[in-house]
């Protein structure tokens, strides 16, 4: 397929989509990954005429059947024929996001279909030399669907920003540290009956959070209302005043991880720059 344009606007971009949809000229919507921008693709056959109309569209976006077209395809968009939506957000992510996404996916799944007991025997928190990958295997169990979307979506959203901005070893990096000093400290201090990534979640809104501070990074941080609201979770967790169970040593240690490797980061870069 070719590239006929781009567009910024995720809205405009769906509204052209479906525009498009409406004219009958097959397409795709990627994400560009230097620009991040979202491309249209068309068969070679039909470029001419989607050119066109792409040349249309930006010259005058506001045109009313472009917001008529959404309407009349909205049936369609929920069959599922839109390549918008929730594909162009899975293209965005990188490569270990994506990785580790698709891990704690298969592993729920597995649990759900019957094989819950057999996959904690195997990944459960175990003090084993022989098995020491039951440190961190942990993380990416789930013990329900709210707690997998939960974890899923602060992992897509920070360490997608980590990798993103940082490269996939800096994001590898967090997840082994924060999974291993998360999981060891809630081993210590309570049980080892515990499950999820949320440890490594803190881990990550700490160190983003924290080299916002340091670096005035426009690009990585972690806005203060954001980073209060999972504290203020974090302590409604040690409190038991919610009724659900959580990993409270867990989420602590993560935090206090992820901010400690924000810190060193940021302290190595300042002393490179001063001996430069």
């Amino acid at each position: 397929m070719i590239v006929i344009g781009e567009i910024q606007n995720p809205r405009a971009c769906q509204a052209f989509s479906d525009y498009l949809l409406l004219q009958k000229i097959e397409h795709k919507v990627v994400v560009d990954q230097s620009s991040q921008r979202l491309q249209i693709l068309v068969n070679p056959e039909q470029q001419v005429k989607a050119s066109e109309l792409f040349e249309e569209f930006v010259n005058n976006p506001n045109q009313d059947k472009y917001l008529q077209a959404s309407w009349q395809t909205g049936a369609v968009l929920k069959g599922g024929k839109s390549n918008l939506g929730l594909m162009a957000i899975w293209q965005s992510g990188g490569t270990l996001t994506k990785l580790i996404t698709l891990v704690c996916l298969l592993i729920f799944a597995a649990s759900y279909f019957g094989f819950f007991r057999s996959i904690f025997q195997q990944l459960s928190f175990q003090w084993s030399v022989s098995e020491f990958y039951r440190i961190l295997t942990p993380a990416f169990m789930h013990l329900s669907l709210m707690h997998l979307v939960f974890n899923l979506c602060w992992w897509w959203y920070l360490g997608g920003k980590v990798e993103k901005h940082l490269g996939s070893n800096q994001l590898l990096q967090i997840l082994l540290f924060t999974a291993l000093i998360s999981n060891v400290s809630q081993a210590i201090l309570a049980n080892t009956n515990f499950a999820g990534l949320s440890g490594v979640t803190y881990g990550l809104a700490g160190f983003v959070w924290m080299i916002g501070r340091r670096t005035q990074s426009n690009d990585l941080f972690l806005p203060n209302n954001i980073f209060i609201f999972l504290v203020g979770w974090m302590i409604l967790g040690f409190a038991e005043v919610l009724p659900i169970n959580m990993a409270n040593w867990a989420h602590l240690a993560g935090l206090l991880t992820g901010i400690g490797i924000a810190l060193l980061a940021t302290k190595k870069d300042n002393n490179k720059k001063a001996t430069d």
